[in-house]
């Protein structure tokens, strides 16, 4: 994997089983989630289209799935959105931040 956003996630997070699915990722799954950790929620058309195009990820309803039973994304009413788990990394990396 080399992503300098995931690299940089898995230093905050503790959790050794989700540093190793996000360690296991293919290209494309990290190309889905940096996606998501940039936006956090996305409409689904939106999602499925900038992915497409944008990223270049050939099946993005297939990534984005594979993610969503990996935990990793969760799927609301017409949007997809990081799970609640990599949220809070996100928000106490933040927090971290500001001290």
């Amino acid at each position: 994997m080399e992503s300098k956003i995931l690299s940089n996630l898995l230093q905050y997070i503790k959790d050794d089983d989700l540093k190793k699915k996000i360690l296991s990722l293919s290209s494309d799954e990290v190309k889905v989630l940096e996606y998501f950790i940039q936006n956090i929620s996305v409409g689904s058309l939106i999602a499925l289209r900038e992915l497409r195009f944008m990223y270049k990820v050939s099946d993005p309803k297939f990534v984005i799935r594979k993610l969503v039973e990996k935990g990793l994304l969760e799927q609301g009413y017409g949007c997809y959105s990081l799970s609640k788990t990599l949220r809070e990394v996100l928000y106490n990396i933040i927090v971290s931040s500001r001290k």
